[in-house]
């Protein structure tokens, strides 16, 4: 019986600590709510549109860790794109966070969402606005959504 109890409260105390590690690969909300810049499908779908965009100055990249509390000179990690360039994300500190990989929510398997929401945005299967909402919203949830073989799109 004690056993069963133990294990109950192992069970529970996982189910409430998953949401916790999920959240570690969001932004807050508030300090990262998405910025995009005024492009559309045509803009992105060119082969060379991400690399056309300008580099993060060094003042967005202070602003976006500072709203963190981080000190932009002690800061080793990444920093990402909420909305990834590749689909209109901007340089503006209001779309950089530092980015905490943990489980399966990587910045490749970001990387791999965004290019597969691309995908989908140049084929016409998903409008831009949806795509860059998917990562303001909630990216894990699209990776779980586009990425999993039984429910990712066109596989």
């Amino acid at each position: 019986m004690v056993r069963n109890t133990c294990l109950s409260g192992v069970i529970a105390a996982c189910a409430l600590a998953l949401p916790v590690v999920v959240s570690a690969q969001l932004p807050d909300n508030y300090k990262t709510p998405g910025a995009t810049l005024k492009v559309k499908n045509a803009d992105v779908c060119k082969a060379d549109y991400a690399a056309s965009v300008k580099a993060i100055a060094g003042w967005q990249r202070s602003e976006a860790l500072e709203r963190y509390g981080i000190r932009p000179e002690g800061f080793s990690g990444e920093l990402d794109h909420l909305v990834p360039v590749a689909l209109g994300g901007s340089n503006d500190p209001n779309n950089l966070w530092p980015f905490h990989a943990q489980g399966d929510f990587t910045l490749d398997a970001k990387n791999a969402l965004a290019a597969r929401l691309h995908d989908m945005v140049c084929a016409g299967k998903i409008s831009l606005k949806d795509a860059q909402d998917a990562f303001r919203k909630d990216w894990t949830k699209a990776y779980r959504t586009h990425m999993t073989a039984l429910n990712a799109p066109g596989e």
